[in-house]
């Protein structure tokens, strides 16, 4: 079995794929929720796949955590939990990259709805998305809102292997990732945040909640973990976990080129 953790926001989401090859999940977001509801998911999800706690974790086969840029508290109350959830178990351990998740999140089958917005600020349903990013030279946009005018960014290209890194993550002004998406004809953008970018702001309470939902769902780490480049990931020790961080000297105001490599 394979459980997955994405706590980088302030969303609270635990996915797990079972033997089977089923995945059952616990969502929910809201503040502080992830010290109230993190450990009760687990516990439940572990229960409800092999009849008890004990015996989900003796299972359990692979370990993948959401690791950042995103929230601090989130991330570390995530890796606290674990430390003590895999404590003399031996359990594939692996960290991920948040923005290697969220562009995971073009790959999901999901109900389709207006909150991946293209360089033309023009909503897409997910099947058009998932279309357009595996045609030749797509390149999907990964943000989260960093506030104040900027956003956590990373660009990758979709390939038959998995994700290509473009450039490396950054925060940057918003101008700027309104300048990578112009660079490239088929740029799919996808993250928290996405607003920032459209023509038309929105405050809607409903698009918000489906922007989550979408890209802060552990159920995209399931799907980063499986593909055969295994980009964004790393393998790591559970006690040694440190969140990634992109902080205030990494702000960056100047163009990122794209990669033309193939």
């Amino acid at each position: 079995m394979i459980l997955a953790i994405e706590s980088s926001s302030s969303v609270c989401s635990v996915s797990l794929q079972t033997n089977s090859g089923n995945i059952i999940d616990r969502w929910t977001e809201g503040r502080a929720e992830h010290s109230k509801k993190l450990v009760p998911f687990i516990g439940e999800l572990l229960e409800e796949s092999s009849g008890s706690v004990e015996n989900g974790l003796s299972s359990l086969q692979k370990v993948i955590i959401s690791n950042g840029p995103g929230s601090y508290t989130g991330l570390r109350i995530a890796g606290s939990a674990l430390r003590g959830l895999l404590f003399n178990q031996k359990v594939e351990f692996w960290a991920a990259s948040t923005l290697a998740s969220i562009a995971c999140s073009v790959l999901q089958e999901q109900k389709p709805f207006s909150g991946i917005a293209d360089a033309s600020s023009q909503a897409k349903t997910l099947s058009q998305t998932k279309a357009s990013a595996q045609s030749a030279g797509a390149v999907i946009h990964s943000v989260i809102d960093a506030r104040g005018g900027y956003s956590y960014y990373q660009p990758f290209a979709l390939e038959e292997s998995g994700l290509r890194i473009l450039a490396e993550p950054k925060r940057v002004a918003n101008s700027t990732v309104i300048n990578a998406l112009h660079s490239n004809d088929q740029s799919v953008l996808a993250g928290a945040g996405w607003v920032n970018f459209t023509k038309a702001p929105t405050s809607s309470i409903q698009l918000e909640m489906e922007e989550k939902k979408q890209f802060f769902h552990a159920r995209n780490l399931l799907t980063l973990v499986c593909l055969p480049s295994k980009i964004g990931l790393e393998i790591a020790m559970v006690d040694r976990l440190e969140p990634y961080y992109l902080g205030n000297n990494q702000v960056n105001n100047t163009y990122i080129p794209i990669s033309k490599e193939t």
